[in-house]
């Protein structure tokens, strides 16, 4: 339970940090998080994605037992483009997310097992890096419209 709640406040830290446009602390505290003997990024990935799971829920309105559905918008054009069509990180992230949004949890996890092994050894950071770019922009979505956010996450917001 230590390791989970190391792991959870380096998280948190990082996303304070960036959201306070200091990224030279936020690769700090990744790279505690990478380099820590229990903590891997992979569970870091799936404790933001259980994250976002639960403030899309609270901001759609959404219950446990609905399907979630989700598109891949660079913002460069009004048109929503398929999963299938992002690159591979962004798409392994996305379907990471969709797989706990629809109660999945295997499918995550293998997931995170096929970036584990692409060619790319930076493909699960990437990943990483996807997860935490959509918590940040649910962060402040929730905040701007008065939606809560998980517990772990809410000194993110008093930091602000």
């Amino acid at each position: 339970m230590k390791d989970r709640e190391y792991m959870r406040s380096a998280i948190a830290g990082a996303i304070g940090a960036l959201r306070r446009g200091d990224e030279d602390y936020a690769l700090v505290l990744f790279g505690r998080l990478a380099g820590s003997a229990g903590l891997p990024v992979r569970q870091g990935v799936l404790e933001l994605a259980d994250a976002n799971v639960t403030m899309l829920r609270t901001l759609t309105g959404h219950r446990p037992d609905d399907d979630l559905v989700f598109t891949i918008d660079d913002d460069t054009t009004l048109e929503s483009g398929s999963i299938d069509e992002a690159e591979p990180a962004q798409r392994s992230t996305a379907r990471i997310l969709l797989a706990l949004a629809n109660g999945y949890p295997d499918d995550a996890n293998l997931h995170l097992d096929i970036v584990a092994a692409a060619p790319d050894r930076n493909a699960t950071g990437q990943v990483f890096a996807y997860m935490m770019g959509w918590t940040l922009e649910l962060l402040d979505i929730c905040e701007s419209s008065g939606h809560p956010v998980p517990g772990w996450l809410r000194p993110v917001l008093a930091g602000h």
